[in-house]
């Protein structure tokens, strides 16, 4: 058979997913710009574009008596405002609210809230105040309303004058709001004004830096783990599992970010608790033993050969349970707040365009993946195929799985009981290197006997650690030394209503405030608890604010109702106000800062000093 008349070669399995791939990035930019002409369209529901808020709820200020000023709010055709959502708050003039006149409304049974009351178009409020009312007042007024087709803005604020100039933002129920600044305010107001290809070259590079973060270290060894553990090993199959995996991750991101969007909650943050996390960290354990050798899971005869049958079409056939791998990876591991990520789910709220913000998440996951395909693939092409070798490094995965597995549930235990943990699990460890490496070449037993005495003596130091007040691994004797770190001097607030009175009693006092938004399962809270808050500049910066503490660890209606009314998705969130009461604009932080970036974020908010913003 000449060359002109070889058949073609048989598709891998490889290139198909690569084929489609190919075919995803050329559509995206036309995707993105239909789904910005009219996004609904692509949902089908052919309905109009979503109003900004200031085209749908556009409000006049204006004096009706000396001690009389009449708000009025043109709501437009199609929309409609929560009247028990409207909220005043005077800025300045010397004056204060005595009574409010608020349209009774109609009752209706809103998707979002209940039963509640609305008001509907020309809704006017009449406000009357202890004195005559100066002309230079400034009146903050908090609002809320949604659109008929199911879509609802996030919290907005509107700083309000006589002289007729305002700002609208999102922001804060009953505070003042405030625009986002820094990363997360350009990643805004590129999905607002960018080209298809700018917003996706944005997001790709924003998830490229998130992929270097610890939020999402965990999914290097799960993904490696997967690999190791696959029958069929090579460059290419490590590829074509690294590419499910990573694809897996980045749709279920799109559809949880597009749904969070719409509904005000987080999947991913609705996961965090005991049983949720217990299980995934199970499945990690399981997956570790299996690694070991200690068992085979074994099923029913009939399924057996199902999968069996499934598994030799799929020519190794793990592909499915990689797929699921990637989609559990994405909602328990990567429950982590960042501006990307609040700038696409803020978008997604306020304008209902769910399909180019759930496209930007796609491809900021994407980019938080691309690290976990090379790596995957290295991987594959790197590990021995079989052999005595493999055997040792399928028992080093899992190791690494058990450790993921104490990562993943330390959050909800004590640093005690977590530090012990660790400990038991560096002298296993310690165990195994001296058992596994006793027969070989001097160097590779010198080697081995070198990291099982540094494995045994940290474990050990981390057991000791345990029982004296240690909060690190890696500082697991720090309890010894007799001191203790300076923690901040926080007040809990557990209610919208607690948070108002600690914020009137800071403003009464003169003093700023600053609000943090944790939970025990958000890892940049805990790194901002460890290593951001106990830094001496940091304290001396908010010597003088009073500190308040939202912790939303267990996602309950009143924790779920105090997010939706900070107009926070996921945390850490902090958010600073100044000594009168309004909130500083554009200072929020999202995600983690370093110690120095957080104190001269302080000085920014705080002070009024020119920092950082992001």
């Amino acid at each position: 058979m000449t060359a002109l008349a070889r058949p073609l070669p048989a598709a891998t399995p490889l290139r198909w997913p690569l084929y489609w791939l190919l075919v995803l990035l050329l559509a995206l930019p036309l995707w993105g710009a239909d789904a910005r002409a009219n996004p609904l369209d692509q949902l089908g529901g052919g309905q109009q574009q979503i109003l900004p808020a200031e085209e749908a709820f556009p409000l006049f200020l204006e004096r009706i008596g000396e001690h009389r000023l009449l708000l009025t709010v043109d709501v437009a055709e199609g929309y409609y405002l929560y009247r028990e959502k409207l909220a005043f708050e005077v800025r300045n003039g010397g004056v204060a609210l005595t009574d409010v006149a608020i349209p009774e409304g109609r009752e209706k049974d809103d998707p979002f809230f209940g039963q509640t009351t609305i008001l509907r178009g020309v809704a006017q409020v009449q406000l009357q105040f202890d004195g005559p009312v100066p002309d230079d007042l400034r009146l903050e007024v908090a609002y809320r309303g949604c659109a008929d087709i199911g879509v609802c803005y996030p919290p907005l604020t509107a700083d309000l004058g006589l002289d007729g100039q305002g700002a609208i933002a999102s922001g804060v129920g009953g505070g003042g709001g405030g625009t986002a600044g820094g990363a997360e305010g350009r990643l805004s107001s590129l999905l607002q004004d960018g080209s298809a290809w700018m917003i996706l070259g944005g997001f790709f590079v924003a998830g490229l830096l998130l992929a270097f973060t610890a939020c999402l270290y965990p999914m290097i060894p799960i993904l490696s783990g997967l690999i190791a553990g696959d029958s069929q090993r090579g460059s290419g199959r490590a590829l074509l599992l690294s590419f499910v995996y990573v694809q897996s991750v980045a749709i279920t991101y799109a559809l949880a970010g597009a749904a969070a969007g719409l509904t005000g909650r987080v999947v991913q943050a609705e996961l965090q608790n005991l049983w949720v996390l217990g299980g995934f960290s199970l499945v990690l354990v399981l997956m570790a033993m299996a690694m070991f050798g200690l068992f085979t899971v074994q099923m029913p005869g009939v399924l057996q050969n199902r999968l069996d049958a499934l598994s030799r079409r799929q020519k190794g056939g793990r592909l499915l349970g990689v797929a699921v791998m990637g989609m559990l990876s994405a909602l328990i591991v990567g429950a982590c707040s960042g501006p990307a990520l609040i700038a696409a789910l803020s978008f997604i709220g306020t304008t209902g365009e769910v399909g180019l913000g759930a496209l930007a998440l796609y491809v900021m996951a994407l980019g938080m993946g691309l690290p976990l395909l090379l790596i995957g693939t290295a991987a594959g092409k790197w590990l021995p195929r079989s052999g005595a070798w493999m055997d040792g490094v399928r028992q080093l995965f899992g190791f690494v799985l058990l450790g993921v597995a104490i990562w993943m549930i330390e959050r909800l235990l004590s640093d005690a009981f977590a530090l012990a943990l660790w400990g038991l699990l560096l002298i296993a460890f310690a165990v195994w290197v001296g058992w596994r490496l006793r027969g070989g070449r001097p160097v590779w037993r010198w080697s081995g006997r070198a990291v099982g005495l540094a494995a045994l003596l940290w474990g050990a130091a981390a057991l000791v650690g345990a029982g004296t007040g240690a909060h690190q691994l890696s500082q697991p004797l720090a309890g010894l030394s007799g001191e203790s770190r300076t923690e901040l001097a926080w007040v809990d607030a557990h209610s919208l209503d607690e948070l108002d009175a600690l914020r009137e009693q800071a403003q009464a006092e003169g003093r700023p405030v600053m609000l943090d938004v944790t939970a025990d399962w958000c890892i940049y809270c805990q790194q901002l608890k460890d290593r951001t808050f106990p830094d001496p500049g940091v304290q001396a910066a908010l010597s003088d604010a009073k500190l308040v503490r939202v912790d939303v660890t267990a996602m309950d209606d009143a924790e779920r109702a105090l997010l939706e009314a900070l107009g926070v998705f996921l945390p850490p969130a902090i958010i600073f106000y100044r000594a009168d009461g309004s909130e500083a604009r554009g200072q929020r932080v999202s995600g983690f800062l370093g110690a120095e970036e957080f104190r001269q974020r302080v000085d920014a908010a705080l002070n009024g000093e020119r920092g950082p913003r992001g």
